[in-house]
C-alpha cells in the first residue's frame, strides 16, 4: 500500500519518520488532534449522566427555542435521547424545573409513568413545574 491510497492514520504513522521539518511535528499533532475530533465527536465520547444531559438539553433548547408547537418540542431528537436515559434523566430533570421550568413534563411522564399535574394546572408551566417537584419530594427523590 502507498501513501497516497493509505488511510490517514497509518499516514500519520510514518510521517514523523519523514523528517520533513521541526514544524512537521506540530502540523502532525494538530492532525491527529483534529482527526480524534472527527472520529470522536463530543455526542460519542463518554460522558456521565449528568453532562450527557446538560448537552442534549442545551442542544434541544437551542433547537426549539422559536417553537410554540409542543409536539415538535417533545419529538425533537435530543428530547427524545433525554427519555431514553431513563430513570437516571428524572433528578436531573426535576433540577432543571427548578432551575428554570420548561416543558420537561412529556419526558418525566414517558420515564415514570406518572402524571401529578391537576388538571386546571395544565398549560401553566410554574404550576406544573412545581406539580413534578412536589411528586419528586414524595417519592424522595434528590436532586
Amino acid at each position: 500500500m502507498s501513501l497516497a491510497t493509505a488511510h490517514v492514520p497509518q499516514v500519520l504513522q510514518y510521517v514523523p519518520l519523514l523528517g520533513v521539518s521541526p514544524d512537521s511535528d506540530a502540523v502532525t499533532r494538530q492532525w491527529r488532534d483534529t482527526e480524534q475530533h472527527y472520529q470522536f465527536p463530543v455526542t460519542r465520547r463518554l460522558q456521565d449522566d449528568a453532562e450527557r444531559f446538560r448537552a442534549l438539553a442545551e442542544m434541544w433548547r437551542n433547537d426549539v427555542l422559536f417553537t410554540s408547537s409542543v409536539t415538535e418540542m417533545v419529538l425533537h431528537p435530543a428530547y427524545q435521547r433525554i427519555i431514553g436515559m431513563g430513570a437516571a434523566a428524572v433528578p436531573l430533570l426535576l433540577r432543571e424545573l427548578e432551575r428554570r421550568p420548561d416543558h420537561w413534563f412529556w419526558a418525566l411522564t414517558a420515564i415514570t409513568g406518572a402524571d401529578p399535574i391537576k388538571p386546571e394546572h395544565r398549560g401553566k408551566l410554574k404550576e406544573m413545574a412545581e406539580a413534578w417537584l412536589q411528586w419528586g419530594k414524595g417519592q424522595g427523590l434528590r436532586w
